[in-house]
């Protein structure tokens, strides 16, 4: 069960570990703003965005960070009289900009700066650097100083390394007055897609929508040997998509799913190490993905349906790997199901299911319809606003959940606010990496080391993907990865869009993966298990997870690129190897597996990778073999433990 102490590290290592629980007048404040800064942008989603929406967003996104989260720790109960200053700072840098805008865009004024423009320019980085320390912590702001410096310093860098140099005066003018810059492309998809969604998902979960997954799931799979981790898998997949961050999600559903995990017989490690997984799984499951898909679609130039349908059959089996991980340890450890009458029925888990399911639908369909993704998430917000406050089954009276409403619209403007800071920050990384050429220069040297070799280059963006996303959040890690190394599979010859997907996973991965591993921190926390040991545990039961981006790259299928007879293969075999990878690392197939089985399962699974006809049919041939020795010998055991006992006739 979680402790005081575990509270406390998940509250110091969550992203909101800063956040202020402010009282009177400053909370009124700050859920005005808020509020504003929601109704403005649905406002503007219904009826078209206008041409400063950047800078407007960045007004209302900077000012909540200052007041929503605590310069100290201490201060995290009151606001200071110094807390003051960065919110009106903040207005300036983002007023200023709108006011010049005409000036800035249309008469290139960014390449002619003034004195006032490079003052508000050097304001507007060191605030989003505060901002995103408060926020995320320390580590993002460090790597944008380490880009900054480079821009500024790296002409004294030899060799390859090295660029041209720029002057301090020309990179602050490109970096806040640039289409580019912290107002431009990135801020652009910020301030038009990313933020409904995000209202969308947190209207969702603050009308209910957590305890309504958790009741289903419950339902769903408590019968079911290690009911409550198939569960948590089940739970986490669906908020953690919505919910746009893989700290949060462990932290909100971690303190339901992992204490009943543990009370079912899973050891504490591995429950957290279950939960960890799961929530980091989220952020690439459609339909909403987090919050990295629409930065993804707008850097590659696709459509978000094309993302999204891309994206299905792998994250279907990377939970699929989650799923059977937790099975095959239920049966080794022979744990059973959850009692009948501590379970929910399928008709207690269906209830109110109308209030999450109507929106999703109504999303899906018009994004099929090829209506935009701001378009129908304004759709699906009203749908579930609507059903919330008039469906009868929707708990309180009408006015109690109206009341609600505003509650719902700060927690989204919060978290826009929190990817919005996020964003102005990668687009300063962006804007460094394409002014120093960086990311060709690395690409470079990983198509040198490779040789050309595909299977290295991706081993090596893999390794460099997860070692930029160590502690940081979804978009970031994306943004971040794909800036240094996309480069390298384009020069490889790999399409786009299975590129950017492959540094993605990995991006994400880093949250179970040592030494950083946030999201197996805060579950060990909850768990009261080693940190370290739960992220390699999670590593394990997430290694399908560092598969199946091969497995997309070398069978297109996967992906949704092909007939219907070549994508049916493809899912069947990415089945059967995710299965077999599962049995090998968990020890456990029909029977607890010798260290040989063990080999050869994983290497079935390995061989399923390529989509090769010649390794499909070995592997297959493999794993059916040990299936059947497996059974074999279970039916060898049932048979002389049903004998009867020889003994003598008197």
């Amino acid at each position: 069960m979680d402790t005081p102490e575990s509270n406390k590290i998940v509250e110091k290592y969550s992203e909101d570990s800063g956040k202020r629980q402010l009282t009177g007048f400053w909370f009124l404040v700050m859920r005005l703003i808020a509020v504003a800064m929601a109704v403005f942008h649905l406002y503007a989603a219904i009826t078209g965005a206008v041409n400063t929406q950047n800078a407007i967003h960045l007004l209302f996104a900077l000012p909540l960070i200052f007041l929503g989260y605590s310069c100290r720790a201490k201060d995290n109960q009151r606001l200071p009289w110094f807390d003051v200053i960065p919110v009106v700072l903040a207005v300036a840098v983002s007023g200023y900009y709108i006011m010049q805008f005409d000036r800035i865009i249309y008469g290139l004024g960014y390449l002619m700066p003034t004195t006032y423009d490079l003052v508000f320019g050097l304001l507007a980085i060191l605030l989003l650097l505060e901002a995103c320390r408060r926020a995320i912590g320390l580590a993002f702001p460090i790597l944008v100083l380490i880009a900054l410096s480079y821009a500024y310093f790296g002409n004294h860098l030899p060799g390859v390394w090295g660029h041209g140099g720029f002057g301090w005066a020309d990179l602050v003018a490109t970096f806040y007055m640039s289409p580019t810059g912290i107002y431009g492309s990135l801020m652009r998809t910020s301030s038009t897609v990313i933020v409904v969604f995000i209202m969308f998902g947190a209207l969702l979960v603050t009308t209910g929508g957590g305890d309504t997954f958790m009741r289903l799931s419950n339902s769903v799979t408590g019968g079911m040997a290690g009911g409550p981790a198939k569960a948590a898998t089940l739970c986490s997949a669906l908020f953690g998509s919505i919910s746009g961050s893989t700290a949060a999600n462990v932290a909100t559903t971690g303190v339901f799913t992992i204490p009943l995990m543990k009370k079912s017989g899973y050891s504490p490690r591995f429950a957290a190490a279950t939960e960890a997984s799961a929530s980091t799984g989220g952020q690439i499951l459609p339909p909403i993905m987090g919050a990295a898909a629409f930065v993804m679609a707008d850097v590659i130039s696709v459509s978000y349906l094309e993302i999204i349908g891309a994206a299905l059959i792998p994250a279907l089996l990377f939970y699929l790997a989650i799923w059977m991980s937790v099975h095959f340890e239920a049966k080794r450890l022979g744990l059973n199901p959850i009692p009948k009458d501590q379970r929910p029925t399928l008709r207690e888990g269906l209830f109110n299911i109308e209030t999450l399911l109507l929106p999703i639908i109504v999303l899906i369909t018009m994004l099929v319809l090829r209506y935009t993704p701001t378009t129908a998430a304004v759709a699906a917000y009203f749908t579930a606003l609507l059903i919330y406050l008039f469906s009868w089954r929707s708990p309180g009276s009408f006015m109690d959940r109206l009341k609600s409403i505003p509650a719902a619209l700060e927690a989204g403007a919060m978290t826009a606010a929190m990817i919005a800071v996020i964003i102005g920050s990668v687009a300063i990384i962006a804007s460094v990496i394409s002014l120093t050429g960086l990311g060709l220069k690395v690409s470079s040297v990983i198509l040198v080391v490779s040789g050309g070799d595909v299977l290295v280059t991706l081993l090596l963006a893999m390794v460099v993907a997860i070692i930029l996303g160590m502690g940081l959040p979804t978009v970031a890690a994306y943004m971040l990865a794909a800036s240094v190394v996309a480069a390298a599979f384009i020069e490889a010859g790999l399409p786009s869009l299975s590129a950017h997907l492959f540094i993605l996973y990995f991006a994400i991965l880093s949250g179970v993966t040592p030494p950083v591993a946030l999201a197996a921190y805060i579950g060990g926390a909850i768990a009261g298990s080693h940190w370290f040991k739960t992220a390699l545990t999670a590593t394990k039961i997430s290694l399908g997870g560092f598969l199946i981006p091969f497995m997309f790259i070398y069978h297109p299928p996967l992906l949704g690129n092909g007939t219907p007879l070549e994508i049916a293969l493809a899912v069947a075999s990415g089945v059967v190897g995710i299965v077999a990878l599962a049995a090998s690392t968990i020890g456990f197939f029909l029977r607890p597996c010798s260290w040989l089985e063990r080999g050869l399962l994983l290497a079935a699974a390995l061989m399923l990778i390529n989509g090769m006809v010649i390794t499909d049919v070995v592997g297959i041939a493999l794993i059916a073999g040990l299936f059947a020795w497996q059974y074999r010998l279970n039916r060898t055991t049932d048979s002389g433990a049903s004998l009867p006992s020889k003994e003598p006739t008197p």
